[in-house]
Parts: C-alpha cells; structure tokens; sequence
C-alpha cells in the first residue's frame, strides 16, 4: 500500500513537458536523418498520448519541437527495453548534438546513468529533436522533457517506493529461506525462489537490474524478460503443487501443473537461444494462461472446502490483473506505461504477502494434522501393547517438550529476545479482557528510536542490530514489574503491556526510560554511540467503556506520533475516549 501511494504521489503531482511527437515507418531501415530533415510524410500523434505501436520490426522515426527556455533541460525515454535509440538535435536544418543508447549497449555508455534513457538538452535554445527507435521489444515510450531539479524530485517518490518494493522481496525470501532451514517444508525453499524470480523480472521491466545488477551483461538485459518470466511461472506451479497438495487433492490438475513446469523449463532454455521477438508472444499468452489455470485450481480447491485456497485464489487474481495489463500494453492495446511497469510491482507485492499467509496457514493445518495422527496412533499403540506404556509416555514427553520449545520460539522475536508482534496479537486482546473483568486500569507504551534510519545507512544494519538488542537488554532491566510484557512491534519499535497501571504510573516508567536510553552509551563495531527514544502511552479505564485491541494500539500510535513531532526524545499520553466518539483524551 506504501509503494502504491509513493507511486501515484510521483504521477500525480510531476512537472513535465510532454511535447507534440511525430512519426514515421521505415519498414526497409532505409532512411536517413538529411532526408527527414528536408522532407518526410509525417503523421501526428494525438497530444498527450505516449509512443504505443506494440511489437514490430520497422524501425520508427519520430520528431517533436523543442522550444527555447530560461533553464537546463533533459530529455527522458520513460521505457528501458528499446534495444536502439538514436537521438538527434537539429536547429536550422543542422546536427548540433547526437547520442546513441539502448539496452543492447553498456549501461556505462549512457550519457546518464539513469534506467530509463535521459540525455541533457544541447542548450537553451529552440531546436528539434529527432529520433531512430528500433527494438524487438513493444515500440512503446512516454517522451518528455524536463527541467533537471523537477525530474529528481519525481525520482525520488519512484525510488523510495521501488526499494520499499525490493525491500519487501528480500525481507519475505529471507524469511521464507529461514522457514525452511527451520522447518525443512520444501513449499518455503520453492516459495523463496518464487520471490526471487518475481524481483528479478520486475528489476529486469524497470530497468532496476540492469542499472544495478547486470550492467555488464547487455546479452542477459536482451533476454531477461523471456527468460525470468518462465522461471516465474515454473517456480509459481510448483509452489501451488506443494501449498494447495494438488497430487493427493485432485490429481487431474496437479497433472496440468506438471505440464506447466515442463512448458515453462522449455521456454526457460529456448529465451537462451532464440531472440526476445521469437519468444516474447509465446511468454506473454503463456502468462496469461498460466495465471487463469493457477486461478482455477485454487478455486477448484477451495469449492472443495480447502480454507486457504480462497486466500490463494485472492492473490492469484492480483497477478494475473497486472499480467493482463502488461500483455496488454506490449501488445500496444494499453497506454500507460506507468500503470504497466508499476502494476506488476503492486500487484505482486499484494501477491506475495498473501501467498505468505497461505503459507503459515497451511504449515499450522499440517502441524496440527501431523499431532492428531500421533495422538490417535499413540492411544491404538498403547490399547494394544500395555508393557510399553512407560516408553510410549516418555516419547510423547519429548514430543511436548519440542512443541512447547517450538511454541516459545515462534512468540519471540529472532534477533532481540523479546516478544514478537504475533504474541502481541493474542496477549493484547487477553489482557485488556482481564482488565475489564477485574476493572483495572492498564497501559500500552509504545516506543520508536529517534533517527535510526540513517544509522543503518551511515553504519550498516550490522550496527542498527546490535542497537537493537542492547535496548532490549536495557528494557529488560527497567522493566522488571510483575505483568509487564515487553513485545518487538516491527523494525525499531517496540511496545510494552503494562496491566494494572494508571497515568501516572505509566508517565512515571516512561520518563525514566527515555532517560536511561538517552544516557546509556551503546557499544558497537563503529565504537561507541548514544541514541534516543520517542514513546506513546495509550491508558485505558475499563470501567467506562470497551475498546479493542486495534484501537488501543491506535492510541498509543497517535500518542507516539505526536511525541515525535514534538521533537523526539519525549513522552505524549492519551486516555482511550469512548470509541463511539472517535476521539481520545490527552493528559
């Protein structure tokens, strides 16, 4: 949702010239620019409208007017797939500046190392610029120009939400990696490699990984599209085979995927081959079709009363929205060329968390499937062979010991010790049901360190982990009230459930924490340093009203929102109002 409001802030509010283009073929690769420049049949496009001629081998000549102005400009080419691009500047029927880019050549030959085509405007002057575009990709671009301090602050809303896009691939391909370390279900490992292939296609659509990744590797930019997207579906059957268990669920489309698997490792191998133009009609209609059988097995399945299918089902059909809109668009059937690139990037962000979801459901039903068994077996081993009753008991108390060990393991959070926000989630809604039993007043402090942003990109996450878990020491040590739960909320926040606690009391803890954290030298591997802490106190009094879980932490947020503009490092504390009101009461 981030990326998505980042991303639409960038389309919304830019500052850009999109001038008057026109075009003409040259289905023999024959002309030359001194013939255009003197005469040519020229045809106009509709203003505002974006260069879309779909998949063709002609090569493309268009031209535009550029007026004269008061500032430097650039001149942009907002799709990084063109295999050739010549750009030519003209003012009285002379070459005053040319540039030759394309994604066949080295990005370090761009005259901006940008990952779409930016070139500087000779000068300040009226001039016209032509333009030879070749490609066997879609013959489709937004041209534009702009003043250079307008193009780099609509970057910058496209930049932060990209690396929240890949920053979110990594963290779920982390995770589910470690998943399968920890739980050795194959469905995690394929599930990683599913998230890698997604990042990869979509560096390799936006331009991303040949700016960063690849950028010596013209020959892999050529057929990165092809080739990833294959993987893309071989590794997205594979993870449906093993999350809905289609082998043992309905054998006839578990056939279908395997068939699947086998078309798209073929693909996979020919992309090595054959040219981009070959393939790229028989990769779009295959993804199509891929998503609308995926689709169907999991709403097969879920008819059958398979719970999480419906949640797959969900995130399928977000993949396959944007798949539609990209095939539409290199097809030259869709304009945008902003909804297309950023489509997929939302569209399977939403995929893949929900496929995470399904993922964790799907783990639990097994596990508890896998201790029903043993416990139906345990009471048939033990009806039939009494003298080993001792034995059979002291397994099942190992069993118990590993499940409680498991237990403990997945409420706490990896790096610090602490709770995690998944125990949260079931002690919170307890918590605030005893409170109002027992009509007790209780306190949530929520607390975010001060600036620690720029201390992972000053010092590295290294350094930022190692913050992380001294403060967790040094909450432990504060806070050592019986009751008093301490719970790593996400990234460097964290909350505390304090039961029994007034205003007072909670403004009391809070001050002297915010004074120890800012006095306690931290020690790490870039020598010593010192931080702050914001915190947000939410106090609810039972004995008025009910509130819920989310709405209490809500509170809290505020609270801690406004503590942060109000200069960080301090405290602000609110009592939960009636939440028919929809306001809270500050003190």
């Amino acid at each position: 949702m981030a990326c998505g409001l980042l991303l639409w802030s960038a389309y919304s509010f830019a500052t850009k010239l999109e001038p008057t283009i026109y075009y003409q073929t040259d289905p023999a690769h024959q002309l030359q620019l001194t013939d255009l420049i003197e005469q040519g049949e020229w045809q106009r496009l509709p203003l505002g409208s974006e260069v879309s001629f779909g998949y063709t081998t002609d090569t493309y000549w268009f031209k535009s007017r550029i007026p004269a102005a008061n500032e430097d400009r650039i001149l942009s080419l907002g799709y990084p797939l063109l295999d050739s691009v010549g750009i030519f500047f003209v003012r009285n029927g002379e070459v005053i500046e040319t540039y030759h880019v394309g994604d066949k050549q080295p990005f370090d030959e761009r005259p901006v190392e940008h990952k779409n085509f930016i070139v500087p405007l000779p000068d300040r002057q009226a001039a016209e610029v032509y333009l030879q575009v070749r490609t066997e990709s879609s013959m489709r671009f937004p041209l534009e120009i702009w003043q250079p301090l307008a193009f780099m602050q609509e970057q910058q809303y496209l930049v932060a939400a990209t690396a929240m896009y890949f920053g979110l691939l990594y963290c779920m391909a982390i995770y589910n990696l470690f998943s399968f370390g920890v739980t050795r279900d194959p469905a995690f490992l394929k599930y990683s490699a599913y998230i890698v292939s997604i990042g990869l296609l979509v560096a390799g659509l936006d331009g991303t990984g040949y700016q960063y990744v690849w950028s010596e590797w013209p020959w892999l930019q050529d057929r990165i599209v092809t080739m990833i997207g294959s993987l893309v579906f071989l590794f997205a059957s594979m993870v449906a085979a093993q999350v809905l268990q289609t082998k043992t669920r309905s054998p006839g489309l578990h056939k279908g995927l395997v068939t699947l698997q086998f078309i798209y490792g073929v693909i996979f191998i020919l992309s090595m081959i054959l040219s981009y133009a070959v393939l790229i009609p028989f990769v779009l209609t295959l993804a199509v079709f891929g998503c609308f059988y995926l689709m169907l097995t999991g709403a097969v399945l879920w008819r059958r009363g398979l719970t999480y299918a419906r949640i797959y089902t969900l995130a399928l059909g977000s993949l396959l929205f944007a798949v539609i809109c990209n095939a539409l668009g290199y097809l030259g059937l869709f304009e945008s060329v902003f909804v297309q690139r950023y489509a997929i990037m939302i569209a399977s962000a939403i995929e893949i968390m929900l496929l995470s979801l399904v993922l964790a459901i799907r783990f639990n039903e097994d596990r508890r499937e896998r201790l029903v068994a043993e416990q139906q077996l345990n009471t048939q081993l033990e009806a039939m062979v009494g003298q080993r009753t001792a034995e059979l008991e002291a397994v099942m108390g190992k069993l118990r010991e590993a499940n409680s060990e498991l237990e403990q393991k997945s409420n706490e959070d990896r790096l610090t010790g602490l709770f995690n926000r998944g125990f949260l989630d079931e002690e919170l809604p307890l918590e605030i049901r005893r409170a109002q039993r027992n009509k007790q007043s209780m306190a949530v402090l929520m607390m975010d360190i001060d600036h620690f942003k720029p201390i992972n990109d000053e010092y590295g996450h290294l350094v930022g982990d190692e913050i992380l878990i001294q403060l967790s020491d040094l909450l432990k040590d504060t806070c050592k009230r019986a009751g008093d739960r301490i719970f790593r909320y996400g990234g460097e926040e964290f909350v505390i459930l304090m039961p029994v606690t007034d205003e007072a009391g909670a403004q009391e803890i809070a001050e002297r924490l915010t004074m120890t954290i800012r006095e306690h030298v931290f020690s790490t591997d870039h020598g010593m340093m010192q931080i702050t802490a914001s915190i947000g106190i939410a106090v609810y009094h039972p004995s008025v009203y009910e509130v819920s879980e989310s709405e209490l932490l809500a509170v809290a947020d505020d609270a801690l929102y406004r503590a942060k503009h109000a200069g960080r490092d301090t405290v602000r504390a609110a009592r939960v109002a009636n939440p028919n009101s929809k306001y809270t009461e500050s003190f």
